[in-house]
Protein backbone atom coordinates (compact mmCIF):
# COMPACT_ATOMS: atom_id res chain seq x y z
CA UNK A 1 0.00 0.00 0.00
CA UNK A 2 2.92 2.39 0.88
CA UNK A 3 4.76 1.53 -2.35
CA UNK A 4 1.48 2.49 -4.28
CA UNK A 5 1.75 5.63 -3.37
CA UNK A 6 5.45 6.61 -2.42
CA UNK A 7 5.31 9.06 -6.04
CA UNK A 8 2.27 10.78 -5.05
CA UNK A 9 3.86 11.41 -1.23
CA UNK A 10 7.25 12.31 -2.55
CA UNK A 11 5.89 15.03 -5.20
CA UNK A 12 3.49 16.67 -2.33
CA UNK A 13 6.56 17.03 -0.54
CA UNK A 14 8.54 18.45 -3.17
CA UNK A 15 5.09 21.07 -3.49
CA UNK A 16 5.11 21.89 -0.07
CA UNK A 17 8.88 22.26 0.30
CA UNK A 18 8.87 24.29 -2.34
CA UNK A 19 6.29 26.60 -1.48
CA UNK A 20 7.57 27.06 2.12
CA UNK A 21 10.73 28.12 0.73
CA UNK A 22 8.90 30.36 -1.33
CA UNK A 23 7.50 31.79 1.25
CA UNK A 24 10.26 32.42 3.80
CA UNK A 25 11.86 34.43 0.74
CA UNK A 26 9.14 36.84 -0.04
CA UNK A 27 9.10 37.39 3.76
CA UNK A 28 13.00 38.25 3.68
CA UNK A 29 12.50 40.88 0.64
CA UNK A 30 9.06 41.75 1.74
CA UNK A 31 7.92 40.73 -1.03
CA UNK A 32 4.95 38.61 -0.28
CA UNK A 33 2.27 40.35 -2.09
CA UNK A 34 3.23 39.80 -5.29
CA UNK A 35 4.35 36.30 -4.72
CA UNK A 36 0.20 35.81 -3.42
CA UNK A 37 -0.55 37.81 -6.88
CA UNK A 38 1.92 35.23 -8.86
CA UNK A 39 0.65 32.12 -6.99
CA UNK A 40 -3.09 33.20 -7.98
CA UNK A 41 -1.94 33.62 -11.48
CA UNK A 42 -0.08 30.36 -11.50
CA UNK A 43 -2.96 28.41 -10.02
CA UNK A 44 -5.66 30.05 -12.61
CA UNK A 45 -3.27 29.28 -15.88
CA UNK A 46 -2.98 25.73 -14.40
CA UNK A 47 -6.74 25.35 -13.60
CA UNK A 48 -7.87 26.52 -16.91
CA UNK A 49 -5.28 24.83 -19.05
CA UNK A 50 -6.19 21.58 -17.22
CA UNK A 51 -9.63 22.47 -18.08
CA UNK A 52 -9.53 22.86 -21.47
CA UNK A 53 -6.79 19.95 -22.70
CA UNK A 54 -9.46 17.51 -20.75
CA UNK A 55 -12.31 18.85 -22.29
CA UNK A 56 -10.42 18.75 -26.13
CA UNK A 57 -9.36 15.16 -25.45
CA UNK A 58 -12.65 13.86 -24.19
CA UNK A 59 -14.27 15.83 -27.44
CA UNK A 60 -11.10 13.78 -29.34
CA UNK A 61 -12.46 10.65 -27.96
CA UNK A 62 -16.14 11.05 -28.43
CA UNK A 63 -15.27 11.96 -32.27
CA UNK A 64 -13.62 9.20 -32.57
CA UNK A 65 -16.04 6.64 -31.20
CA UNK A 66 -19.42 8.49 -33.50
CA UNK A 67 -18.98 6.53 -36.25
CA UNK A 68 -18.88 3.12 -34.61
CA UNK A 69 -22.07 4.38 -32.38
CA UNK A 70 -23.70 5.54 -35.63
CA UNK A 71 -23.05 2.14 -37.52
CA UNK A 72 -24.68 0.34 -34.16
CA UNK A 73 -27.45 2.70 -33.75
CA UNK A 74 -28.46 1.94 -37.43
CA UNK A 75 -28.08 -1.82 -36.80
CA UNK A 76 -30.28 -1.69 -34.02
CA UNK A 77 -32.53 0.45 -35.85
CA UNK A 78 -32.36 -2.00 -39.15
CA UNK A 79 -32.93 -5.00 -36.58
CA UNK A 80 -36.14 -3.08 -34.86
CA UNK A 81 -37.60 -2.52 -38.67
CA UNK A 82 -37.01 -6.35 -40.20
CA UNK A 83 -39.16 -7.56 -37.07
CA UNK A 84 -41.99 -5.46 -37.37
CA UNK A 85 -41.53 -6.49 -41.33
CA UNK A 86 -41.70 -10.13 -39.90
CA UNK A 87 -44.41 -9.65 -37.37
CA UNK A 88 -46.85 -7.28 -39.52
CA UNK A 89 -48.48 -7.14 -42.73
CA UNK A 90 -48.17 -4.51 -45.40
CA UNK A 91 -51.48 -3.95 -46.14
CA UNK A 92 -54.99 -5.23 -45.63
CA UNK A 93 -57.81 -5.57 -47.05
CA UNK A 94 -60.27 -2.31 -46.01
CA UNK A 95 -62.97 -4.09 -43.48
CA UNK A 96 -61.09 -7.36 -43.56
CA UNK A 97 -63.14 -8.80 -47.04
CA UNK A 98 -60.84 -9.77 -49.94
CA UNK A 99 -61.22 -6.63 -51.98
CA UNK A 100 -59.13 -4.34 -54.25
CA UNK A 101 -59.08 -2.06 -51.92
CA UNK A 102 -56.26 -2.22 -49.37
CA UNK A 103 -55.17 -0.16 -45.92
CA UNK A 104 -51.39 0.45 -45.43
CA UNK A 105 -49.89 -0.87 -42.11
CA UNK A 106 -46.65 0.07 -42.90
CA UNK A 107 -44.51 1.52 -45.83
CA UNK A 108 -40.91 1.42 -46.41
CA UNK A 109 -40.14 5.37 -47.29
CA UNK A 110 -38.48 6.25 -50.80
CA UNK A 111 -35.37 7.65 -48.30
CA UNK A 112 -32.41 5.54 -48.01
CA UNK A 113 -29.60 5.78 -45.13
CA UNK A 114 -26.24 5.47 -47.08
CA UNK A 115 -22.97 4.57 -45.50
CA UNK A 116 -20.49 5.86 -47.45
CA UNK A 117 -21.38 4.56 -51.16
CA UNK A 118 -23.72 1.45 -50.49
CA UNK A 119 -27.40 2.18 -49.28
CA UNK A 120 -27.83 -0.08 -45.93
CA UNK A 121 -31.66 -0.09 -46.11
CA UNK A 122 -35.04 2.03 -46.47
CA UNK A 123 -36.11 3.17 -42.89
CA UNK A 124 -40.11 1.73 -42.19
CA UNK A 125 -42.51 3.96 -41.17
CA UNK A 126 -46.02 2.74 -38.96
CA UNK A 127 -48.87 3.90 -40.23
CA UNK A 128 -51.18 2.11 -37.98
CA UNK A 129 -50.11 3.01 -34.11
CA UNK A 130 -49.81 0.39 -31.53
CA UNK A 131 -52.34 1.67 -29.42
CA UNK A 132 -55.31 1.82 -32.26
CA UNK A 133 -57.43 -1.07 -32.37
CA UNK A 134 -56.90 -1.38 -35.92
CA UNK A 135 -53.38 -2.47 -35.34
CA UNK A 136 -54.65 -5.57 -33.42
CA UNK A 137 -56.88 -6.96 -35.68
CA UNK A 138 -54.84 -6.65 -38.82
CA UNK A 139 -52.04 -8.57 -37.31
CA UNK A 140 -54.80 -11.00 -36.11
CA UNK A 141 -56.19 -10.93 -40.04
CA UNK A 142 -52.81 -11.50 -41.46
CA UNK A 143 -52.14 -14.70 -38.40
CA UNK A 144 -55.40 -16.51 -40.29
CA UNK A 145 -54.30 -15.92 -43.88
CA UNK A 146 -51.35 -17.77 -43.06
CA UNK A 147 -52.19 -20.07 -40.86
CA UNK A 148 -52.41 -18.89 -36.77
CA UNK A 149 -49.57 -22.00 -36.50
CA UNK A 150 -47.19 -21.21 -39.00
CA UNK A 151 -47.47 -17.13 -37.86
CA UNK A 152 -46.90 -18.20 -34.39
CA UNK A 153 -43.69 -19.93 -35.45
CA UNK A 154 -42.97 -17.14 -37.50
CA UNK A 155 -43.12 -14.73 -34.63
CA UNK A 156 -41.57 -17.02 -32.03
CA UNK A 157 -38.31 -16.83 -34.50
CA UNK A 158 -38.75 -13.36 -35.39
CA UNK A 159 -38.81 -12.78 -31.79
CA UNK A 160 -35.88 -14.80 -31.47
CA UNK A 161 -33.64 -13.55 -33.67
CA UNK A 162 -34.35 -9.52 -32.92
CA UNK A 163 -33.41 -10.88 -28.98
CA UNK A 164 -30.15 -12.66 -30.00
CA UNK A 165 -29.00 -9.43 -31.99
CA UNK A 166 -29.73 -6.60 -29.09
CA UNK A 167 -28.49 -9.26 -26.98
CA UNK A 168 -24.79 -9.74 -28.92
CA UNK A 169 -25.10 -5.22 -29.38
CA UNK A 170 -24.96 -5.44 -25.46
CA UNK A 171 -22.26 -8.01 -25.43
CA UNK A 172 -20.12 -6.29 -27.91
CA UNK A 173 -20.75 -2.50 -27.94
CA UNK A 174 -22.93 -1.76 -24.71
CA UNK A 175 -20.42 1.47 -23.70
CA UNK A 176 -21.08 2.92 -26.72
CA UNK A 177 -24.97 3.35 -25.95
CA UNK A 178 -26.30 5.95 -24.18
CA UNK A 179 -28.23 5.29 -20.95
CA UNK A 180 -31.76 6.42 -22.67
CA UNK A 181 -31.45 4.02 -25.56
CA UNK A 182 -29.70 1.58 -22.84
CA UNK A 183 -33.00 1.11 -20.78
CA UNK A 184 -35.22 1.06 -23.76
CA UNK A 185 -33.32 -1.63 -25.12
CA UNK A 186 -33.59 -3.52 -22.22
CA UNK A 187 -36.88 -3.25 -21.67
CA UNK A 188 -37.43 -4.11 -25.07
CA UNK A 189 -35.62 -7.35 -25.05
CA UNK A 190 -37.77 -7.99 -21.80
CA UNK A 191 -40.98 -7.65 -23.23
CA UNK A 192 -39.53 -9.67 -26.35
CA UNK A 193 -38.84 -12.44 -24.12
CA UNK A 194 -42.16 -12.53 -22.41
CA UNK A 195 -44.07 -12.34 -25.61
CA UNK A 196 -42.13 -16.15 -27.07
CA UNK A 197 -43.20 -17.30 -23.52
CA UNK A 198 -47.05 -16.48 -23.97
CA UNK A 199 -46.48 -17.89 -27.30
CA UNK A 200 -45.09 -20.78 -26.14
CA UNK A 201 -48.08 -21.14 -24.27
CA UNK A 202 -50.55 -20.42 -26.95
CA UNK A 203 -48.73 -23.05 -29.03
CA UNK A 204 -49.48 -25.99 -26.32
CA UNK A 205 -52.71 -24.86 -25.79
CA UNK A 206 -53.82 -24.77 -29.15
CA UNK A 207 -51.82 -28.46 -29.11
CA UNK A 208 -53.95 -30.11 -26.47
CA UNK A 209 -56.84 -28.74 -28.34
CA UNK A 210 -55.94 -30.85 -31.74
CA UNK A 211 -55.43 -33.73 -29.27
CA UNK A 212 -58.51 -33.09 -27.87
CA UNK A 213 -60.59 -33.09 -31.07
CA UNK A 214 -58.54 -35.61 -32.57
CA UNK A 215 -60.20 -37.63 -30.25
CA UNK A 216 -62.77 -36.30 -30.29
CA UNK A 217 -66.02 -38.96 -32.17
CA UNK A 218 -66.46 -37.96 -35.51
CA UNK A 219 -64.97 -35.43 -37.92
CA UNK A 220 -68.21 -33.78 -39.54
CA UNK A 221 -68.62 -30.11 -39.54
CA UNK A 222 -69.01 -29.73 -35.90
CA UNK A 223 -65.42 -30.77 -36.00
CA UNK A 224 -64.38 -28.70 -38.84
CA UNK A 225 -66.44 -25.87 -36.84
CA UNK A 226 -64.44 -26.43 -33.56
CA UNK A 227 -60.71 -26.75 -35.66
CA UNK A 228 -62.25 -23.42 -37.17
CA UNK A 229 -62.58 -21.89 -34.04
CA UNK A 230 -59.41 -22.60 -32.53
CA UNK A 231 -57.51 -21.02 -35.17
CA UNK A 232 -59.48 -18.13 -34.89
CA UNK A 233 -59.22 -17.93 -31.07
CA UNK A 234 -54.88 -18.69 -31.63
CA UNK A 235 -54.76 -15.69 -34.16
CA UNK A 236 -56.90 -13.43 -31.36
CA UNK A 237 -54.26 -14.60 -29.14
CA UNK A 238 -51.13 -13.93 -30.67
CA UNK A 239 -52.18 -10.45 -31.98
CA UNK A 240 -52.63 -8.94 -28.56
CA UNK A 241 -49.15 -10.88 -27.90
CA UNK A 242 -47.22 -8.86 -31.06
CA UNK A 243 -48.92 -5.49 -30.74
CA UNK A 244 -47.71 -5.47 -27.15
CA UNK A 245 -44.29 -6.73 -28.52
CA UNK A 246 -44.90 -3.65 -31.25
CA UNK A 247 -45.11 -1.34 -28.82
CA UNK A 248 -42.36 -1.88 -26.79
CA UNK A 249 -40.53 -1.91 -29.79
CA UNK A 250 -41.14 1.63 -31.18
CA UNK A 251 -39.97 3.36 -28.44
CA UNK A 252 -36.45 2.52 -29.32
CA UNK A 253 -37.34 2.96 -32.91
CA UNK A 254 -38.09 6.41 -32.16
CA UNK A 255 -35.01 7.37 -30.02
CA UNK A 256 -33.17 5.96 -32.91
CA UNK A 257 -34.44 7.88 -35.96
CA UNK A 258 -34.52 10.89 -33.63
CA UNK A 259 -30.87 10.59 -33.47
CA UNK A 260 -29.78 10.35 -36.64
CA UNK A 261 -31.65 13.09 -37.57
CA UNK A 262 -30.15 15.11 -35.36
CA UNK A 263 -26.60 13.81 -36.33
CA UNK A 264 -27.48 14.20 -40.00
CA UNK A 265 -28.22 18.34 -39.34
CA UNK A 266 -25.38 18.71 -36.67
CA UNK A 267 -23.33 16.78 -39.32
CA UNK A 268 -24.44 19.03 -41.90
CA UNK A 269 -23.95 22.31 -39.93
CA UNK A 270 -20.02 21.31 -39.46
CA UNK A 271 -19.90 20.92 -43.06
CA UNK A 272 -21.13 24.65 -43.52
Amino acid sequence: MIGRYASTVVVATALVTLLILALVLALAEAKLPVLARDLTLYLFAITLTVLVIERMLAWREESQWLPAKDWLYLILLETIDDLLKELLPAAVPRGGVETAEKIAVYEVSGERIHVGETVRYSPLQLLVSPGEKDLQSHISWYAIQLGPLRYLDLAREALSDARGQIREMFGSSARLMEADITTMLISFEQAAMAAIKHLNSAAEMRKDNKLGDASYRGSGPSATHRMSEADNELAFVSSIIVESVVESAMKPKMWLEEHRHTHEDRSSFRRL
